[in-house]
């Protein structure tokens, strides 16, 4: 939440009769041992008045549309617009497209490197977006229903033991997230699978060593590279 002007939004909420002055004394003393929360989310955590009216106000002294998100309220697939990583990275929530409208919900629009991000993620898909602000809190929980991560997809899809399954569902999970790239890199002590979305990267899942043979001969056998054939050097 948007609440930079620490002071003057807690007397603007105190004259609005949302929250009273021994409310704000509450809210500031808890922003002393938590500086990096905004005060707005401070007063909801510690639920100090009605989340709705206290985000109506926030929305009116800010000018920035509002809405307290439920389930119900995601109408798209996210996953078709944005990443849901990208969407977690940057604390913001697609929750509806129409007529070539993306409304996004943030938590924080002070942080416009964020706004920029999702923003022209949506432009490159033709859609303008609409904004709207909510609690940190709301966005969090809506974000983590989602299942976020696209790591969280795959352990949660089945995967087998055997190298086949294993491979084929990475690769389901980045055709569903529309990765343009999928990297399989060995390292020391482990294989890290990462995928390529929108020009980021992001890790996904990681695979222990001792099957790292299994599943370099799986990607072998999609791409046909054990047709090579081997043929005497001394003929």
């Amino acid at each position: 939440m948007d609440v930079k002007r620490r002071q003057p939004i807690g007397i603007e909420l105190v004259r609005r009769g949302v929250v009273s002055q021994d409310d704000i004394r509450v809210a500031l003393d808890y922003q002393k041992q938590h500086p990096d929360e905004k005060l707005g989310d401070i007063i909801h955590k510690l639920n100090l008045c009605d989340e709705r009216k206290l985000l109506e106000a926030i929305g009116d002294i800010f000018g920035e549309k509002t809405l307290f998100l439920e389930p119900h309220d995601i109408k798209v697939k996210v996953e078709q617009y944005v990443s849901p990583d990208i969407l977690k990275r940057n604390s913001a929530v697609l929750f509806d497209v129409e007529n070539g409208k993306a409304k996004v919900c943030f938590s924080d629009t002070a942080n416009t490197r964020a706004i920029d991000t999702i923003r022209l993620l949506l432009l490159n898909r033709g859609l303008v977006m609409e904004r709207y602000i909510t609690f940190k809190s709301n966005v969090d929980n809506i974000l983590n229903n989602m299942g976020g991560k696209a790591s969280d997809n795959i352990s949660a899809g089945g995967i087998g033991s055997d190298a086949t399954s294993l491979v084929d569902s990475i690769i389901k999970n980045g055709m569903e997230r529309r990765a343009s790239d999928i990297h399989f890199e060995p390292m020391d002590n482990k294989l890290r699978i990462r995928y390529r979305i929108d020009g980021e990267m992001f890790e996904i899942a990681e695979i222990s060593k001792d099957k790292q043979p299994q599943v370099v001969g799986r990607l072998k056998a999609i791409s046909n590279m054990h047709q090579e054939k081997q043929e005497s050097q001394d003929r």
